[in-house]
């Protein structure tokens, strides 16, 4: 049992109703008050109300959790004009969390202070100025989409993601605070996945421990699928329709293959009108069915019927819907870059390297003829898939985690 310690943790997004970010804050912070008493900074207009609304109904959280509320002041037409204006906003609520955490650790005397949230590099807030342990993290965004995709996403996939990889490679090498905050004396710094680990050394030259900012969600009993041979190959595809996404690669790729297969296409977006031309283009609309946005427990049903799951973005960190595939018993062919290259191996998955556009095309089809060919290597998969997992359960992160606090604490 760790040493009981009275912690302060900036969770921006935090939600016990939602997934990605406030998600990934909820189950950290709830499953740290199991085994310390901890205090969280939150965004107001966003997460007061499911917070509160939740402590309601499970009142005992209150023992050891406390939330504290700090509103975010927003400009939608400035944003839509200009996406990065967004960094504006959020860099004056750090500031101000700090100047509540300052005020919080007058009275409580923390014993140490956790940047958690938003996963991202840019924005490292101010309390690792405080003069307490630190950690930060996990955080990701480091890494640049690979070059050779952008051809293939549109023109404005392509010029997005080509600005962003140059604004990227200046802004991590560039930006002061990030290296302040990675730099400053008694700390730990998590990053979300390796590669965002390496880069992490390789441009501030810091060690970071590996710990995945999502985890496993899924509490249906997961089973493995038995396809009768000849059958059609059920692919699951599922994620918002933008172009990183990417989903005109696997359209593309189903369109010459000579296996029966169905597509089953959860989520939706500015893509999916052009996704869908896509489809009929390549003659394969007959093949694909399209669900939109469902409820949680719908596209659960949908992606636990299916036989392999595919995913084709360009730039992640580490999705959770992927999280929620291989819990499910759902095989993962995946490009192999992001956080996707630390969850798949070779237990549970098949990762297609990125080295031209020819060749990703060439072995994504051979990865899902093997699939609809050999039933038992899928099942194979399937079992590996559930068992990978487990690895990423959120008490195993919080074990993690604990071992990390304990180690900055003692230092």
């Amino acid at each position: 049992m760790p040493k009981k310690l009275k912690i302060l943790v900036s969770a921006y997004a935090c939600s016990p109703n939602r997934g990605s970010e406030p998600g990934m804050g909820w189950n950290f912070v709830t499953g740290l008050s199991n085994f310390h008493e901890v205090h969280v900074i939150v965004e107001k207009r966003k997460w007061e109300e499911p917070i509160l609304e939740y402590l309601k109904v499970y009142p005992e959280l209150k023992a050891n959790i406390r939330f504290y509320f700090i509103d975010k002041k927003r400009n939608k037409l400035l944003r839509k004009l200009w996406p990065p204006s967004y960094y504006w906003f959020y860099k004056v609520w750090q500031k101000n969390a700090y100047k509540l955490a300052l005020e919080l650790d007058k009275k409580e005397n923390f014993d140490l202070i956790h940047q958690l949230n938003m996963v991202g590099y840019r924005e490292p807030g101010y309390l690792w100025k405080i003069d307490k342990p630190f950690v930060w993290g996990p955080i990701g965004g480091l890494e640049n989409s690979p070059w050779i995709l952008l051809p293939a996403i549109g023109l404005k996939g392509f010029v997005f993601y080509a600005a962003r990889n140059l604004i990227n490679s200046f802004q991590r090498t560039f930006n002061r605070r990030p290296r302040k905050s990675i730099n400053r004396a008694n700390n730990r710094i998590i990053a979300a996945t390796p590669e965002n680990a390496k880069l992490i050394y390789e441009i501030w030259n810091k060690n970071s421990e590996v710990l995945c900012e999502v985890g496993k969600e899924t509490q249906v009993k997961a089973f493995v699928n038995k396809r009768p041979k000849e059958t059609k190959l059920k692919i699951i595809w599922s994620g918002q329709h933008t172009p990183g996404k990417n989903l005109p690669l696997l359209l593309k790729i189903l369109k010459d293959v000579n296996f029966k297969y169905e597509v089953h296409i959860l989520g939706t977006g500015e893509m999916t009108s052009k996704w869908k031309k896509t489809a009929l283009k390549y003659g394969i609309e007959n093949f694909c069915k399209w669900y939109g946005w469902l409820k949680r427990d719908d596209a659960i049903n949908v992606m636990k019927l299916g036989d392999v799951f595919c995913i084709t973005s360009i730039k992640d960190l580490t999705s959770s819907v992927l999280l929620e595939a291989i819990s499910l018993g759902l095989p993962v062919i995946t490009l192999d870059h992001c956080g996707f290259s630390h969850v798949v191996n070779k237990s549970c998955g098949i990762k297609i390297p990125i080295d031209s556009k020819q060749q990703i095309q060439s072995d994504f089809t051979e990865a899902l003829q093997k699939i609809y060919q050999d039933e038992t290597y899928r099942q194979e998969l399937s079992n590996g898939a559930i068992k990978r997992s487990e690895y990423f359960s959120w008490d195993k992160k919080i074990t993690q985690l604990n071992l990390i606090y304990q180690e900055v604490v003692n230092q």
